[in-house]
């Protein structure tokens, strides 16, 4: 790392992440050697020792502790002010960099710069793949296929599971909708022009509604399958409903922004549908089971989703 002015400020938001932010650190620093960075994390309030961590092993890491639980979009955007580089990489806490990640997804970027986002391909803890990283912008087909487990079901079709783009096996380049914020690279042109992140979004879906105002504006996210990622997935929520929750409010919020006003109820009611089957399905063949439980108590709280973040 080069006490010049970097090429790249990469901003981490960490909330009760102490053990896996410490190994993405580690992988960071051990994995990237041809990209001068600044690695900025901002701490929302954890309880979990994450800071004095930070501190005693990463005292070349600029550290803000932004006082309370702001949310990942408004942790990024306290990181951004201070942000100095040219590239902004948004990398979640919970991820792993492997084989020079940082330094391929950089030159990427160089190779199409007109594209203006670029990600890596996300690998599961057991290094299988992970498809949630890349997705086409909501529309009623993939929600339909989504809440009658058709995408599931078949998710190795790109027509069913059209949404996660499921029959490209993610070994070559590749123009997207929408790239997740767990390693998301973006120009601090781009990043001003747009405004950052919404913070209206408290978790999930706030990097959708930026790749969509970039759209807008003629940029398009790409892929590339050379950059790769460890993404666990999940760490900051000690419940499972708490996750879904806001996963939900997310892409309601998403559809109040992008979709046109004689559409929303449709794409509401699909996600209704969606949580409904969970609910429904779970109470049929596992009442009794934890997951059925927490799929009752997002069910319970439909009237607050529904309504997207507010």
């Amino acid at each position: 790392m080069s006490t010049a002015t970097p090429e790249v400020s990469i901003i981490l938001v960490s909330y009760n992440t102490s053990s896996y932010i410490r190994r993405a650190l580690e992988s960071l620093f051990r994995e990237t050697h041809l990209t001068t960075f600044e690695v900025i994390v901002v701490d929302n309030a954890s309880s979990d020792g994450s800071v004095a961590m930070i501190r005693q092993f990463f005292p070349q890491v600029t550290l803000i502790e932004s006082g309370a639980n702001i949310g990942f979009a408004g942790g990024v955007q306290l990181g951004a002010q201070q942000a100095t580089g040219n590239y902004l990489l948004l990398l979640n806490p919970d991820t792993v960099i492997l084989n020079d990640a940082v330094d391929h997804l950089l030159h990427f970027a160089r190779l199409y710069p007109a594209n203006g986002i670029w990600s890596g391909v996300t690998l599961n803890n057991d290094m299988s793949l992970n498809t949630q990283h890349a997705w086409h912008k909501p529309n009623l087909s993939d929600l339909f296929y989504s809440a009658t487990g058709l995408s599931k079901l078949f998710n190795k079709s790109c027509f069913f599971n059209h949404a996660n783009y499921g029959c490209w096996e993610r070994d070559s380049i590749k123009e997207v909708d929408i790239v997740s914020g767990c390693f998301f690279l973006t120009t601090r042109e781009l990043w001003d022009t747009l405004g950052g992140l919404d913070a209206t979004f408290f978790m999930y879906a706030e990097e959708a509604d930026y790749c969509l105002r970039a759209k807008a504006l003629g940029y398009q996210p790409i892929v590339s399958p050379d950059a790769r990622i460890v993404h666990h997935g999940g760490v900051s929520h000690s419940h499972f409903s708490g996750k879904q929750i806001k996963l939900l409010k997310g892409k309601v919020e998403l559809v109040n922004r992008h979709i046109t006003d004689w559409q929303r109820p449709l794409y509401k009611g699909l996600l209704y549908l969606y949580v409904f089957n969970k609910y429904a399905l779970h109470s049929l063949l596992k009442p009794r089971s934890e997951q059925c439980r927490e799929w009752q108590v997002v069910f319970a709280q439909r009237h607050d989703w529904l309504q997207g973040y507010r």
